[in-house]
């Protein structure tokens, strides 16, 4: 019974993802990214000993937006600068088309929360199968008894 409730409640949990943005901050200007991020109002944090940028993975979007609208495209594994706005717009829709394309199932946002949502869904087809039902039929059988 703990564990139908821990699972029911941990799937109703949304708690932040975080995936990396930039694979090595000693390439960019850190200082200049993070701006753009807190004017933004992005959730990141940095891992300093692996020299990583993480962003909010439901922000990553926006994240990437602003980072290109200062001309900073991220197209792995490559980090471009452009002085020209419309460029680094041209290559970070063209980068994002392809992504959709060629993107793998599990790594989509939706796919963690109809994982959690299955899950809840068999705990509760369980705890039905496993207490509600043989509860019941004693009962039914216990009036046919007497």
């Amino acid at each position: 019974m703990l564990i139908a409730i821990f699972i029911v409640k941990w799937a109703n949990e949304d708690s932040p993802i975080y995936r990396p943005l930039i694979q090595d901050m000693r390439l960019v200007d850190s200082v200049t990214i993070a701006d753009v991020l807190d004017q933004e109002s992005i959730h990141y944090y940095a891992d300093v000993k692996n020299h990583m940028l993480y962003v909010n993975q439901e922000q990553s979007e926006l994240a990437r937006v602003s980072l290109a609208k200062i001309g900073i495209v991220i197209e792995y594994p490559e980090i471009t600068k452009h002085t020209d706005l419309n460029k680094a717009y041209d290559e970070f829709i063209k980068q994002k088309k392809m992504d959709a394309e060629t993107g793998k199932i599990w790594q989509r946002p939706w796919f963690f929360k109809l994982v959690k949502l299955v899950m809840g869904a068999l705990v509760i087809i369980i705890l039905i199968l496993a207490v509600v039902r043989p509860a019941l039929a004693s009962i039914i059988y216990e009036e046919d008894e007497k």
